[in-house]
């Protein structure tokens, strides 16, 4: 046992790797049942919009983040928001004293401290610039809840003009859900005083800016807001959009790895409800913003292997829902950023990274029906394939025990594999994650190994997967 998984066994007794034999399981692909097509920009990363107050970061200039996105994905989405949009205002001119060199703007720890973050037409030439070199697009939040009609018109007119086919759509406000009128005692907006603001602010756009897409209402839980909204105005919006963290507050003990592996009520709320609202009404969902533990994270959580496990499964389950693709959120070094760092000090992956890279590999399949039966264990289980024929499964082992899954397929025998294991030394390990044998070096470039060989036997391939660990099985 190491050091760490024995810290682990102390905190979290259940999260101590089981002594029992493997357990023997079976998983069977059926072809013939296809599930949805994950798009080509699946993935994707969010980020507050107060980081384009330093416009150095959102560069085609800094090219060591440019590469850890295009690691990441050759085709992603880019989403700007956060709590921290509403406190964004836009310039036509540039200030006298450049911004910081370098400056951070992290996830809000939930203070929603006000503070100013001045956006300019550099900013948004910068951006478009770090969007060509990474080949992602954009989805652009502008600020409702803080800012005025001129000013999001403004804004959204250079943004359109400058970003052309790089741009999405643009959103009016995040999480509408959550304001307050602060004019009246912090008391809550209602749903009817969001839509009334966001009608007029999209009626200017549809006449202004007929040809940028809108999307809403970019919710923080409430899926009643949801579903009224997508009642409301279906044809005024091109792509709905919510938020999901399944734990939070960081404060609260109760929030633990443990938790974290074992999605509850949140999902099926704030994620699966949202999706089909959004499919009665005609329009595509997107995961807008999200990650492990609201207000940035929780450390020894967050920051650990276990949110790459996490990570990488909830896109995969997200996809089977029908959702076209996924933002976590990021940014700074917030405890539950994928990529952390800055341009002088350089940058660095946390362990959600990996997580991120084995499910970016169905960007472009097609998911396949399966039959499994964990037999009360927590697993999951993945397959998709192509056109061409490739087919890949992913098998997630959040359990204590280690398994051993025998995989069949109903279009004939199983021939010969390859294996890219997503592991660590511990669940609770910071440091030290792979995918494929292989991290990301000094250089932000992952450098791979070659992949682990599996032969099958009488047709059957059996995969054995250590507790606390992941697999991505190429099949021949």
């Amino acid at each position: 046992m190491t050091a760490a998984l024995g810290a682990a066994a102390i905190a979290a007794p259940g999260l101590l790797r089981s002594q029992q034999s493997a357990l023997q399981l079976s998983l069977a692909i059926d072809n013939s049942v296809q599930l949805s097509t994950l798009p080509p920009d699946y993935m994707g990363l969010s980020y507050e919009s107060g980081q384009l107050a330093y416009p150095d970061y959102f560069s085609a200039q800094n090219s060591a983040l440019i590469d850890l996105f295009r690691t990441l994905s050759p085709a992603g989405v880019l989403r700007l928001g956060g709590n921290l949009s509403e406190f964004t205002i836009w310039s036509e001119s540039e200030p006298s004293t450049p911004p910081e060199a370098g400056g951070l703007v992290g996830p809000d720890p939930g203070v929603r401290k006000p503070r100013t973050f001045t956006i300019t037409p550099n900013s948004i030439r910068n951006l478009f610039g770090f969007l060509n070199a990474t080949g992602w697009r954009c989805i652009y939040g502008l600020n409702l809840g803080g800012g005025t009609l001129e000013q999001a018109l403004a804004e959204g007119s250079f943004v359109a003009k400058t970003l052309g086919e790089k741009l999405i759509c643009v959103q009016f406000g995040n999480e509408p859900d959550l304001f307050k009128h602060h004019d009246q005692n912090d008391k809550p907006w209602s749903y009817e005083d969001y839509l009334a603001k966001w009608k007029s602010f999209r009626a200017v756009f549809h006449e202004k800016l007929p040809a940028v897409s809108v999307a809403g209402p970019d919710t923080a839980y409430n899926h009643e807001w949801v579903d009224r909204f997508t009642k409301d105005v279906p044809k005024e919006v091109t792509l709905v959009t919510s938020h999901y963290y399944p734990l939070g507050p960081p404060t609260d003990p109760k929030m633990t790895i443990e938790l974290l592996l074992h999605p509850g009520a949140r999902f099926e709320s704030s994620c699966h409800k949202p999706i089909e609202s959004a499919k009665a009404a005609g329009l595509p969902f997107r995961m807008a913003e999200g990650n492990s533990c609201y207000n940035a994270g929780k450390p020894g959580v967050s920051d650990t292997f276990a949110a790459a496990l996490w990570a990488g499964d909830y896109c995969l389950q997200m996809a089977t829902l029908g959702c076209v693709g996924v933002n976590l959120h990021s940014g700074a070094n917030g405890y539950y950023s994928p990529i952390i760092g800055s341009i002088p000090a350089g940058y660095t992956t946390r362990p959600e990274y990996y997580g991120l890279l084995l499910a970016q590999r169905f960007a472009g399949l097609t998911l396949h029906a399966t039959k499994f039966d964990a037999q009360g264990a927590n697993l999951t289980a993945y397959a998709a394939g192509d056109e061409s024929k490739s087919k890949l499964v992913a098998l997630f082992n959040k359990d204590a025990r280690d398994v051993e899954v025998a995989l069949s397929e109903s279009s004939g025998k199983l021939k010969n594999a390859m294996i890219e294991r997503l592991q660590a030394a511990a669940i609770d390990s910071k440091a030290g994650v792979a995918f494929g044998g292989a991290a990301v070096g000094s250089d932000v470039k992952i450098h791979p190994h070659p992949a682990e060989k599996l032969k099958s036997q009488d047709g059957k391939l059996t995969v054995h997967l250590p507790a606390y660990s992941a697999a991505l099985i190429h099949l021949s």
